[in-house]
């Protein structure tokens, strides 16, 4: 028993005809009564009752034909997913992302992928870039999205954001409501620290930021997770400087002070293995991708294309 012969089948049930069925087919009768004679004797059973003057489906028929017909439109629909599948249209990508991009980066990648590939979705990880690297060479990520930029073989990278920062102070700061706050403003205040061995970009950033306003941080605390930072200056503990894009959420009992591009930028790469033969990564890259780098939020790069380690 085969697809063919379940669509002849329910053919010649749905005209309870053999010509009309031959005709709809564009076969010949014989070829068309040989098929269903040799399906009702490989299932045991008669599917239809023949007479000179007319064609009936039998008990056993009836039940057939919902049973055939359920199984040719699965069949289509497995057809149909593989075919999305191969022109990258159906997927789940592993992505991996440095958390702040997890603020930054993720909302608008889905927006963009819920518009223009909705059969495409993610596994997202919470990773940082020497994971995300080691994960894609040994092709256990098929994205990911890091701060830095490392040099390694194999390895695509294309810019898709370039942030500001913002200062957060507490939201019942002495200074959390001066108008045109600036870096310099809390010099000696101590400050809430992204851990170096997990946020690197971020921890250096900051340092770079105070020491361009001529300053060294008092660093008083340090902290992995963004959440734990940011919790830590609502607690009062001190103050920090962020991502801008982590003021957009809003967060109750803080003040966040956007700062000038010269207090730094914070760049996002997204990079993958160039080797890596999924359509559906390939057409992210060039329908999500470079829109969000080129055409995307007011801080989006626009420096150019793909860039290949060799």
């Amino acid at each position: 028993m085969d697809l063919r012969q379940l669509k002849y089948f329910v053919t010649v049930a749905e005209e309870l005809s053999f010509i009309r069925a031959a005709e709809r087919l564009h076969m010949s009768q014989p070829p068309l009564s040989q098929q269903i004679k040799s399906l009702e004797e490989e299932l045991g059973v008669e599917l239809l009752y023949r007479t000179r003057r007319e064609v009936k489906l039998t008990d056993a028929g009836r039940v057939f034909l919902c049973e055939s017909r359920d199984l040719l439109e699965r069949a289509q629909a497995v057809a149909h997913r593989m075919r999305q599948a191969a022109y990258g249209e159906q997927a789940v990508l592993r992505v991996g992302m440095a958390t702040s991009a997890l603020f930054h980066v993720l909302p608008r990648l889905r927006e963009q992928l819920c518009q223009r590939l909705p059969g495409v979705t993610l596994a997202v990880s919470d990773m940082n870039t020497d994971e995300q690297v080691r994960s894609l060479v040994v092709d256990k990520l098929d994205l990911g999205f890091i701060h830095a930029r490392p040099d390694v073989r194999g390895l695509a990278r294309l810019n898709v954001l370039d942030d500001s920062f913002a200062l957060v102070l507490p939201a019942d700061h002495p200074l959390a409501g001066r108008p045109g706050l600036q870096l310099r403003d809390v010099e000696s205040e101590p400050v809430v620290a992204f851990s170096r061995e997990h946020a690197p970009a971020l921890f250096d950033a900051l340092i770079a930021s105070c020491q361009h306003e001529g300053f060294s941080p008092r660093i008083a605390h340090v902290a992995r997770h963004p959440a734990s930072v940011l919790h830590m200056v609502r607690q009062g503990l001190g103050v920090s400087i962020v991502p801008r894009g982590y003021a957009d959420d809003g967060l109750p009992g803080l003040a966040f002070h956007h700062l000038p591009a010269t207090a730094g930028r914070l760049r996002i790469d997204a990079i993958w293995r160039g080797a890596n033969p999924s359509p559906a990564l390939r057409r992210v890259v060039d329908e999500v991708l470079r829109e969000m780098g080129h055409g995307g939020s007011g801080d989006a790069m626009h420096d150019g294309g793909v860039q290949q380690d060799a």
